[in-house]
């Protein structure tokens, strides 16, 4: 049976090289810099990344003292983050395991739960997204903080652009997005080129508005909930360049 493009192992092998550029893994630093001043944690706080792909932001928390559990579903990515974190010197403050975030939970360990990078609303049901968020919200303690960034109907439709493409040391991504149902839901093809090689995907996953991400944590039980344009905490107005959702439980 062919699986979901968000569970196939191969397809988050061969777009490594563009979701996770040397540039993103560079940025690392800055947005953590970002995160914590917005989350204001306290020292040693118990943070789960989910998904962590190779450990980026997770190794970089851990620098800072925290202990970090980070949770992915690409073997591949965790034993690069593994790698990350005894290169950095943080192995025994990190911990990652192979899990789906439907599922995983620990009740009442976390003091933060990050969700980062467009990881929300891979799956056709919408009931699995609310059981998603369920798991945050058992998995924290009580005044444990959900800190969500991803791209919304608002700064998609106000950038949106059909095509694009990129390239990193002679391999090739071209992407073309198409929005569905009412903008609920987009749909890109990516297609990858390496040495005369081409892959394509079909990604697709569900858009939120901020009304409505708010809406859904809130029926899970957050409460305190606060949405910025940004990671610096800019409001979330016409110039957001992501949409970030802070909750406490």
């Amino acid at each position: 049976m062919d699986r979901p493009w968000h569970e196939d192992a191969s397809f988050w092998e061969t777009v490594a090289p563009f979701v996770f550029s040397p540039g993103h893994l560079e940025s690392a630093a800055e947005q953590v810099a970002k995160l914590v001043d917005l989350l204001e944690l306290p020292t040693g706080a118990h943070i789960c990344d989910l998904p962590c792909g190779v450990g980026r932001h997770a190794v970089e928390m851990a620098d800072r003292d925290h202990q970090v559990t980070g949770v992915d579903l690409t073997e591949e990515y965790l034993e690069r983050a593994r790698e990350r974190a005894i290169e950095t010197g943080v192995e025994e403050r990190c911990e990652f395991l192979s899990g789906d975030m439907r599922q995983f939970v620990r009740p009442e360990t976390f003091d933060c739960l990050l969700n980062l990078y467009t990881s929300f609303g891979y799956f056709e049901s919408r009931a699995d997204d609310e059981r998603t968020a369920q798991n945050w919200y058992d998995s924290l303690v009580a005044g444990g903080t959900l800190l969500m960034s991803l791209a919304s109907k608002e700064t998609i439709s106000a950038d949106f652009e059909p095509r694009g493409w990129s390239e990193v040391d002679g391999t090739y991504f071209l992407e073309e997005r198409t929005i569905k149902d009412n903008f609920s839901w987009i749909e890109n093809r990516w297609t990858v080129i390496n040495d005369g090689t081409v892959s394509e995907y079909s990604v697709s996953h569900r858009l939120y508005s901020a009304y409505e991400l708010t809406k859904l944590l809130e029926r899970v039980g957050f409460d305190t909930i606060s949405v910025f344009g940004s990671l610096t905490g800019e409001p979330f107005d016409q110039t957001a360049d992501q949409l970030v959702v802070r909750a406490n439980k």
